[in-house]
């Protein structure tokens, strides 16, 4: 239970800052929050209709056989994910 309400108030609260990440990756499990009835798609979906890329991990989403549930963002594989997080500071949750 507290999970999700930190996942809401971290979702919610990143909506309204000012400076936003370039990109929100989602693996394992967490690919959960993307898809059709996530508690924090409301959130994601304002992030990335602000230029937030929202990138999910094909072999996790295949694995919880959420494929074609995936409601925001975009597909991706590992080679993308390792480039992102290269490419700047990491805040991982």
């Amino acid at each position: 239970d507290l999970g999700a309400v930190l996942m809401k108030s971290f979702f919610y609260t990143l909506t309204e800052a000012e400076e936003l990440p370039r990109s929100i990756l989602f693996v394992n499990s967490g690919v959960y929050l993307t898809v059709k009835g996530s508690p924090v798609l409301e959130f994601i979906k304002i992030l990335e209709d602000r230029g937030v890329k929202i990138l999910s991990c094909g072999t996790c989403l295949d694995y919880y056989k959420l494929k074609d549930k995936l409601a925001a963002g975009s597909i991706t594989n590992m080679y993308t994910i390792v480039a992102e997080m290269n490419a700047g500071p990491v805040v991982t949750l």
